[in-house]
């Protein structure tokens, strides 16, 4: 059969119109890629406020430029767990709120004990400094973030914690301990921290170590998710009077990934 004109003229149309549509589908994941690809851009956010001239509070935190999938990602669950609780990836604005609703608790605590007849209220100051950052030396395929505390509430003493998120460079998740280590064999890999910790400490014996450090005093050795992914090695954190006493502090286990070889997984 005879093509007419208007037939070849039709084809033509068709055909250049899904050539336009490959090359403009062929540009825009070329776009994507190079965006992908491109280094995650960081932003941060530094305010205060004090009450009575008694309460200070202090929010400085680092976070990812908005706008693309794995900073909204890294951006919420920062703001989940070390802001507001809310899986929320507004992280300014809850910056904002979560710093007005703690100094109002805290004004609302330490208020309880007003005494006007007490010249010596407002001796005492009471601070909550919070701080998020990315930590540099992290592993290549991961992003770390620590958020770090020191407030003085009342009592004896003041306190203070670090507690780290691990997550998927490619992707935006959070990292479980449990994605990174084979959990089934927790005792041994948990063998391996107590043999590094006693090395750390000039230690022989788990007695020694108690005696020496006060380490394992309060508690026994866990696989915590309170971990930091290094380029050479994984580092553990055990806050205050979780395996030890308050005057041991923070409590830093890291082990050569060489070390844990045997119980890594294989992503």
């Amino acid at each position: 059969m005879r093509r007419t004109p208007f037939g070849i003229l039709f084809t033509c149309l068709i055909t250049l119109a899904l050539a336009t549509l490959a090359s403009c589908v062929q540009k825009n994941n070329q776009e994507n890629r190079k965006e992908e690809e491109a280094p995650l851009a960081t932003d941060s956010m530094h305010i205060s406020k004090s009450s009575d001239n008694i309460i200070s509070i202090d929010y400085d935190f680092q976070f990812l430029v908005p706008g693309r999938i794995v900073a909204d990602s890294i951006n919420a669950k920062i703001n989940e767990q070390c802001i507001s609780g809310k899986h929320d990836a507004n992280i300014r604005t809850s910056i904002t709120q979560a710093l007005e609703k703690e100094i109002d608790a805290l004004k609302n605590e330490v208020m309880e004990f007003y005494d006007p007849d007490d010249e010596t209220f407002g001796d005492i100051k009471y601070h909550v400094c919070r701080k998020g950052r990315f930590v540099p030396d992290a592993a290549d395929t991961v992003i770390v973030y620590q958020h770090a505390i020191d407030m003085y509430t009342g009592g004896a003493h003041g306190s203070y914690a670090t507690s780290t998120l691990n997550f998927s460079k490619r992707t935006g998740l959070a990292i479980s301990i449990n994605d990174v280590l084979d959990t089934t064999q927790e005792q041994a890999i948990l063998g391996t921290m107590l043999a590094k910790l006693l090395k750390d400490n000039a230690c022989t014996t788990r007695e020694e170590l108690i005696e020496k450090t006060g380490i394992l005093g309060l508690g026994e050795l866990y696989l915590t998710e309170n971990f930091q992914l290094g380029k050479d090695s994984i580092t553990f954190c055990f806050g205050q009077y979780d395996i030890a006493p308050y005057a041991s502090g923070i409590t830093y286990i890291s082990i050569s990934y060489d070390s844990l070889r045997q119980y890594l997984k294989n992503d």
